[in-house]
């Protein structure tokens, strides 16, 4: 089934739009949205995080010897640390370069 519907043509909705009576069924508007009036503690906003996380152990600053200077979560919270970009960041965790000649973006594996 997955080969059939490669070729895009073959999807039943191709070419094709919902009409707005079916939008309105499709999106649970106000209170039949099960999220209506609610939040997400901060314990579930944690959890759902880390499950989002790409780098479960999180990532680390190392000097040019691989000795870890500091620790982060995510790469967003390095990014923020030293005031770049997280698209940067990810750019030097998956090439492996040395950032500004001092340090190395790596994956925690500890």
């Amino acid at each position: 089934m997955r080969d059939w519907y490669k070729d895009k043509h073959n999807h039943p909705m191709f070419g094709k739009t919902h009409t707005k009576q079916a939008r309105e069924l499709i999106s649970k508007p106000g209170e039949l949205n099960p999220m209506y009036g609610k939040k997400h503690s901060e314990s579930s906003k944690a959890k759902m995080s880390t499950k989002k996380n790409k780098y479960p152990l999180g990532v680390g600053i190392y000097d040019l010897n691989d000795n870890l200077v500091k620790r982060f979560n995510n790469n967003v919270e390095l990014a923020k640390s030293l005031n770049i970009s997280k698209t940067t960041v990810g750019k030097y965790l998956n090439s492996g370069k040395i950032y500004n000649n001092i340090y190395r973006f790596k994956e925690n594996t500890e």
